[in-house]
């Protein structure tokens, strides 16, 4: 395969870019931060950070319309039909001018009365330039979703990389005078330019799209809605089991503890970041090979890459159980390392996660069974916390235990339900998926090692296993299936 092609592809456009600006903003918000807080008070600070947290929280409010349209209006690009794009575009559009209005004066109140009367001057200002933003947000986010669905993610990137940036020069250059409010203003000035550039890239990628309320219909957003609510319950479940380990060690353990989970994690959830940053790039392009109806390469593209993802994400692992503890030394003392143990069952459970992902990235983006997937999100947590909840009654509860928990449950209700629902997806389309037992196998391996002989002091060498195992892996999938993968993956570079 021709790396100047691959390089030059949206695909690798999109992956380089994506990279790009997760370093950029990782890097400058560990300088800035204290910068910062040179000008500001903490409790200005604390108030700023609150107000950008509480952009994201708003994204619920769209009902996950605009997640619907990232797959939606790539099967319609893929169909060449356009007629249905700029309707589907324009019922989301008209959703979300409803959304902004409930938006301001809903972030307004939470905010205002939600909170301990700080000590910020022009505080009421303040929040009302951050809650102007959050309603703009929600267009922001329908322009992304479209421009992601022509495949060219690059594009977005850009947007975002560039707004960015100058985000981050307005904020060096002025926060000495302008304070928090200039921050607020700064954030709306960001959100209004993100917003014009977007708005610029889908004229120019769509000139079929007209936004026109002649070009609303009621029919398109139900449809929308219907399957959006379930992207939206599947976001909020997905937050509840990402914030369940740091609330139960804080209520159990303290917060000292919940400090030294998040440290002793950290390298853990960099290396998740990375994989998720590399496959989501697929998502559009699955979505268009679904709407072409080339089932068959949607499969091939799952059954080479799948073991490939699965044997890095272990060596990835290995590699950080090996580093973790001198890591964590180095950067903030070994009294915030919590254990071996934790790490290893912290890390396992990433590798059963990294299965579901690339379940995810076919399922999701071809709206095949979305009810049911949302469904098992929720079923997950309720198991998560009844798990937790046996060992703390039977008086047998210890830090081990969340992650233990994690798990068991991500492999019930992760591993074994996206395995089925794999299945079901070929055999919908007449499609025969190869190699999937061979990489449920290698999962089932690694958690039945890990429970079974958990109590016998193995889980020392249980690091050189993962090592071991990922690496003759690799060697055997390189010197196997090489052809194969280049082939599957030369669909996605044109």
């Amino acid at each position: 395969m021709n790396l100047k092609k691959v390089f030059k592809s949206d695909l690798g456009k999109s992956i380089s870019s994506g990279y790009l600006l997760f370093f950029m903003n990782n890097i400058v918000a560990l300088f800035l931060t204290p910068y910062i807080l040179k000008f500001v008070t903490k409790e200005e600070y604390g108030l700023y950070v609150l107000c950008v947290d509480f952009l994201a929280w708003v994204a619920f409010l769209e009902f996950g319309t605009n997640k619907v349209i990232e797959s939606k209006a790539g099967h319609l690009i893929a169909k060449g039909d356009t007629d249905k794009l700029n309707k589907v575009f324009n019922a989301s559009l008209f959703f979300q001018v409803l959304v902004a209005i409930l938006i301001f004066p809903l972030f307004y109140t939470l905010l205002i009365y939600g909170i301990d009367k700080p000590t910020v001057p022009y505080l009421p200002l303040i929040i009302i330039v951050f809650s102007i933003s959050a309603s703009l947000s929600v267009f922001k986010s329908l322009f992304s979703a479209t421009i992601i669905a022509s495949k060219k993610i690059h594009l977005d990137n850009r947007i975002q990389f560039a707004t960015n940036v100058l985000n981050y020069l307005l904020i060096l250059l002025l926060v000495p005078f302008v304070g928090v409010l200039g921050m607020a203003l700064i954030t709306l000035l960001t959100t209004l330019i993100m917003l014009y550039r977007s708005n610029y890239r889908v004229k120019k990628l769509f000139p079929e799209i007209k936004i026109s309320f002649q070009n609303f219909h009621f029919e398109e957003l139900k449809e929308l809605f219907s399957l959006g609510i379930y992207f939206s319950l599947g976001s909020i479940a997905t937050l509840f089991l990402t914030k369940i380990d740091s609330f139960v060690i804080g209520r159990e353990f303290g917060l000292e503890q919940v400090a030294a989970f998040y440290i002793t994690v950290k390298l853990f959830m960099l290396t998740q970041k990375v994989f998720q940053m590399f496959l989501n790039n697929f998502r559009p392009h699955v979505s268009q090979l679904y709407g072409a109806n080339k089932y068959d390469e949607i499969i091939k593209f799952y059954t080479h890459v799948t073991p490939i993802v699965l044997f890095l994400g272990a060596f990835s692992v290995a590699f950080v159980l090996f580093i973790n503890p001198f890591f964590v030394e180095l950067w903030v003392g070994e009294s915030f390392y919590l254990s071996d143990d934790f790490s290893l069952l912290f890390g396992v459970a990433l590798i059963l996660e990294l299965f579901t992902l690339l379940a995810r990235i076919i399922l999701i983006p071809c709206l095949f069974h979305i009810k049911a997937i949302t469904l098992i999100k929720f079923v997950e947590g309720i198991a998560r916390i009844s798990f937790l909840m046996f060992f703390y009654l039977w008086g047998n509860f210890t830090l081990l235990i969340i992650p233990i928990s994690t798990v068991v449950v991500s492999y019930i209700l992760g591993v074994v339900f996206f395995y089925v629902k794999m299945k079901h997806f070929s055999d919908n389309f007449n499609v025969e998926l190869n190699n999937n037992r061979i990489d449920f196998i290698y999962i089932t391996s690694i958690v039945l090692l890990l429970l079974l002989f958990y109590n016998q002091d193995i889980q020392s060498y249980f690091k050189y296993f993962l090592l071991i195992s990922s690496i003759l892996g690799m060697i055997f999938l390189i010197r196997k299936n090489r052809k194969e993968f280049k082939k599957s993956l030369s669909i996605f570079i044109k």
